[in-house]
């Protein structure tokens, strides 16, 4: 297991798309997905080579079963940060807001105030 932390950030925000915020700029998730992923691996949005697990022991698994060659294993993104992103006119990275519990489909929210 290898545990990667970011030293230069001013390098890594430089490889970013220039179009998204700051914010989006500094999340765990934007650059696994677009300096790792896209930029070192060479992977697309397009290619289904990808699996998402949101069980870290379940990832972890799979690794030492040899079912995927590799994890990353992220912070995981509260739903202020989901906001604040949209406030600075950006969407979150693909796969990137998983949360629990999860609403029945089809319910609706209606303010009773």
């Amino acid at each position: 297991a290898l545990m990667l932390r970011l030293r230069d950030f001013d390098a890594v925000s430089q490889m970013m798309p220039y179009f998204h915020s700051e914010l989006y700029k500094t999340l765990d998730v934007s650059i696994v997905d677009h300096i790792i992923l896209e930029k070192l691996l060479g992977l697309s949005d397009e290619e289904a080579i990808l699996d998402y697990s949101y069980d870290r022991l379940d990832a972890i698994n799979r690794v030492l079963d040899q079912e995927y060659q590799l994890a990353f294993l992220l912070k995981p993104i509260t739903p202020a940060v989901v906001k604040a992103v949209a406030d600075a006119g950006d969407r979150m990275p693909r796969k990137s807001t998983y949360f629990y519990p999860k609403l029945p489909a089809g319910l609706v929210f209606y303010r009773l105030v």
